[in-house]
């Protein structure tokens, strides 16, 4: 594998990261050939921070964590069957994989071999912008000619596009996430008309994947300008089945960033339908996190109380009922710019009683006891929050 070009030591400045460093002149030595690989040297290439670290390497996962273990770097086989290990030098965590290539596939999953051939463990990687290996020394190597594709933001498969999809369909959302990460990216012809033909293929992905890509999808600043495209390809119907369309979503996120905002889940509500159960049971189609579902389904509500005229005294009220995600879901939507600000930074207060304190204070257990509590909330309500423990607790009825 012919390298391409040597990079700026500035540009590659993260290379000389203690725990990196080490890590690679282990693997190096004798017969070894560590580099990285994927989306660290992506990044460095396109002067973004850099993400998560994996390297590659020539040795069979055994030899690698032998000698990582006599260096003294801890090793976690995380993935050994597949010959990945992680290793965290100084702090440094490190994804290494022995160069690979597949015997077979069987949709997301692959009987893979091991080898000694750089080239074809960059054919079995998905996009060329995704198969560049950088050494420790800066020099790059780009044996599947991605090089042009990342200075056009090209994305494009490796190989024939239909056979990459075939072999794992959630590349299909990695070609759209890959351009929304891109910006001003343009998708391969071949690959968008591969994606439209196997979209069916989606279907048997698992909710925690879809979920894994459209966070990251969700996130970049040119999501506006991919999303449509899913939508008019029949992509996000895979996706998000009981999806509305991107109108809403698109409004949503330019005034998002206008305000300097961007809530993943807050965007995802806006693909939704305002209605709690379907909100709910497309959070449970994406396998999502007990606390996601409970955001989506409290953003799934409507609240008239949100869209007229609002004093400073009205957003108190509402961002201690409410919730900061819900108020600002809301006033991103019919709020100005000066309510987006205060909700932001508002130190919502918490009530300062509890039933025991009542309990302490001479009350006797019982309903009456939750119904005071509740009362007194609501005084220290109307007071605007002012009043504090002793104050509440001196209140006879």
């Amino acid at each position: 594998m012919q390298p391409l070009k040597k990079l700026d030591r500035e540009q590659v400045a993260w290379l000389d990261r203690p725990g990196l460093k080490k890590l690679l002149q282990v693997l190096n030595e004798g017969d070894g050939v560590a580099r990285l690989v994927g989306g660290c040297v992506r990044d460095s290439l396109m002067g973004r921070p850099i993400g998560d670290i994996d390297v590659a390497c020539s040795l069979h996962p055994e030899e690698t964590m032998g000698r990582l273990e006599r260096a003294g770097i801890k090793v976690i086989p995380t993935g050994l069957k597949h010959g990945t290990i992680t290793a965290v030098s100084k702090g440094e965590v490190v994804e290494v994989t022995a160069l690979r290539q597949d015997v077979e596939t069987y949709g997301r999953h692959a009987d893979v071999a091991f080898t000694d051939d750089w080239l074809e463990d960059a054919k079995r990687r998905d996009l060329t912008v995704n198969a560049f290996y950088l050494d420790g020394d800066g020099t790059l190597y780009d044996p599947c000619n991605g090089w042009p594709d990342i200075e056009k933001r090209h994305v494009r498969f490796i190989g024939d596009a239909t056979q990459r999809i075939r072999e794992d369909a959630l590349r299909i959302l990695r070609f759209f996430r890959f351009a929304a990460q891109f910006d001003e990216a343009t998708l391969d012809e071949e690959g968008l008309v591969a994606c439209i033909a196997e979209r069916e293929l989606i279907t048997g992905l698992s909710g925690e994947r879809l979920a894994q890509e459209m966070r990251k999808l969700l996130s970049f600043s040119a999501a506006e300008r991919i999303l449509p495209v899913m939508a008019e390809t029949g992509v996000l119907d895979k996706v998000l089945p009981d999806n509305v369309g991107t109108a809403a979503f698109l409004r949503f996120v330019r005034r998002e960033k206008q305000l300097g905002l961007c809530s993943v889940v807050a965007r995802l509500a806006t693909l939704l339908p305002r209605d709690e159960v379907r909100s709910r049971a497309m959070a449970r189609h994406l396998r999502l996190s007990g606390r996601e579902i409970t955001e989506l389904a409290a953003l799934a509500l409507q609240h008239p109380e949100l869209e007229g005229e609002l004093t400073e005294k009205d957003l108190r009220r509402l961002l201690y009922r409410l919730g900061r995600n819900v108020v600002l879901f809301h006033l991103v939507i019919h709020g100005t710019a000066e309510q987006v600000s205060y909700a932001r930074h508002y130190n919502i207060p918490s009530f300062p009683l509890q039933g025991r304190d009542l309990l302490k204070n001479g009350e006797e257990p019982g309903p009456e006891l939750g119904q005071k509590l509740k009362k007194l909330e609501q005084i220290w309500e109307e007071s605007d929050y002012t009043l504090g423990r002793e104050d509440l607790l001196d209140i006879k009825e």
